[in-house]
């Protein structure tokens, strides 16, 4: 398995932190091989994006890994893996029905990441990788290596949403979070995220600040400008979701409230162990809000 000229990455998880949860496979293999990996991955992960100044990384491609329509899905991803001629296909999801088109494929070698009793997503993939390949030094950095830009730092980026809203902390919460924010005077430009199809959600929080000079609300931006926003702002304020992790791998100062009843593993710690973290069922929303309010300048 020394020379391979071309490695096909298989990640079916849709997750924007399980997706950087992959980076030290990514750049491990990258570096063992003197390849560039190709991914086929899940659309929601928004990896072409996050990737995207990725060195490790040459091609990206989507594929639907539901079990809806499986034969189809099945035959389009065979199609793919034969069309792109790899030397050896990676796939990191014991998943029967990726097992099927990945042995019909005509690639020379092929791994599968095994079933384990390591429920942590993080662990599992950095465990396998090891497993797989035992020649590989592989590093926990989880680190994005984007283009340097001027940080601004009197900015803050807050994420109201999660993909399962039941993680999500109260709107109004976040309503005096702003508010108290405002009043310190000091923080130049405020940033409020939410998924575009959840505006019907947020509308207080949308119709109190929406005319504020201070606020810009992102709901309708393009992925790739927040990520660009992201990467220049100081802070990350929010729930346990897809910006936190970003701003972790970004080496922000991230505020994570959980719940620890639907968000039982901490992604964005795992990605950068400085994350400040708040149960939101042992602590309250003022004692949350002024904690942030103390740490940040």
């Amino acid at each position: 398995m020394d020379i391979l000229k071309k490695i096909v990455l298989i990640i079916p998880y849709r997750g924007i932190g399980d997706l950087i949860f992959h980076l030290p496979l990514i750049r491990g293999l990258s570096k063992k091989y003197q390849q560039k990996i190709i991914l086929i991955t899940n659309i929601n992960n928004k990896a072409e994006y996050i990737l995207n100044s990725e060195k490790s990384v040459s091609k990206i491609f989507f594929s639907d890994f539901t079990r809806e329509n499986l034969i189809k899905n099945s035959m389009k991803l065979l199609t793919k893996l034969n069309t792109l001629k790899p030397d050896l296909i990676v796939v990191t999801a014991p998943s029967k029905r990726l097992k099927i088109p990945l042995y019909l494929s005509k690639s020379k070698m092929r791994v599968i990441f095994k079933k384990s009793n390591i429920k942590d997503l993080s662990q599992y993939i950095f465990s396998q990788s090891k497993l797989s390949f035992k020649n590989i030094k592989f590093k926990k950095d989880y680190k994005f290596r984007l283009q340097s830009q001027k940080s601004n730092k009197k900015s803050i980026f807050l994420s109201l949403d999660s993909f399962h809203d039941q993680n999500n902390w109260n709107e109004l919460n976040f309503i005096r979070l702003v508010e108290k924010i405002l009043l310190k005077k000091k923080l130049y430009k405020i940033y409020i995220n939410f998924a575009p199809s959840k505006v019907s959600k947020f509308k207080k929080i949308l119709n109190q600040f929406n005319r504020h000079s201070n606020i810009t609300f992102t709901y309708s931006m393009k992925f790739s400008s927040i990520i660009k926003i992201l990467n220049n702002i100081k802070y990350v304020i929010g729930n346990e979701s897809g910006p936190a992790c970003l701003g972790a791998a970004m080496g922000k100062k991230v505020f994570s409230i959980y719940n620890p009843i639907h968000t039982p593993n901490l992604s964005s710690k795992i990605i950068n162990k400085d994350i400040i973290y708040f149960n939101s069922k042992k602590v309250s929303p003022t004692k949350i809000i002024n904690k942030i309010l103390v740490r940040i300048n």
